[in-house]
């Protein structure tokens, strides 16, 4: 029975597993049909791109994830947005969709305001910062053992991010604003997220009475 009990827990959890990578391909294959359209019909999505301190340059709070300069581009973001978006969904599974929406929104408001005037900015970027900055701090604050095994791996593969924040380690026309803006937000959500962890170490109230009095002979 307990091996029945065993093998059914094991497929419910692969089977919730490739849900997950499911729906992180679901996103970035958005990303890829949106340029598809662009470059099929030569639509110029580019320019509906955010636009700081205009207010015209608004919409592309919503719209900049969904825009890339080239295939290259979308494939750079469409790698790390796989292995980001699907850690969130098993690490953080009942908040995901909402700490998702959150980090969506945020960074691109949060661009909004420190980005140049008069730039405009696509791509997914901020948001993957937003993510990994996220599931870095929260695995280093819970200290739960599965959760730090996905912040070697940001540090390991995705090391290099740190110096995106910074407008001298990266490329001309890469948005090192949009870094930093993802940077805050995921690095304050995770702050927030994990304010009332308590260790579960610590949750142990010593017990200091003497043997027999915690164990009296009946």
């Amino acid at each position: 029975m307990a091996n029945i009990r065993a093998n059914i827990n094991k497929r419910e959890e692969e089977k919730a597993f490739y849900f997950k990578l499911k729906l992180s391909l679901f996103i970035v294959l958005i990303w890829a049909f949106v340029e598809w359209i662009n470059n099929f019909f030569n639509l110029n999505f580019e320019t509906w791109g955010l636009q700081p301190k205009k207010w015209e340059g608004l919409i592309g709070i919503l719209s900049m994830p969904f825009l890339h300069g080239d295939w290259n581009h979308v494939l750079s973001n469409a790698t790390t947005g796989v292995v980001l978006f699907t850690a969130l969904f098993i690490f953080h599974e009942k908040r995901s969709l909402a700490l998702l929406l959150m980090m969506y929104l945020f960074s691109g408001i949060l661009l909004w305001f420190i980005g140049e005037k008069g730039s405009t900015h696509i791509g997914a970027s901020a948001l993957l910062y937003a993510l990994a900055f996220f599931l870095f701090i929260s695995s280093l604050r819970s200290g739960n053992k599965n959760a730090m095994a996905i912040s070697f791996f940001i540090i390991l593969f995705y090391g290099s991010m740190i110096w995106g924040v910074l407008p001298y380690f990266v490329e001309q026309n890469v948005s090192w604003e949009g870094h930093l803006a993802g940077a805050v937000i995921g690095s304050v959500l995770a702050l927030y997220e994990t304010r009332n962890y308590v260790p579960p170490q610590s949750k142990l109230v010593k017990d200091e009475r003497p043997f027999f009095e915690k164990y009296p002979l009946e």
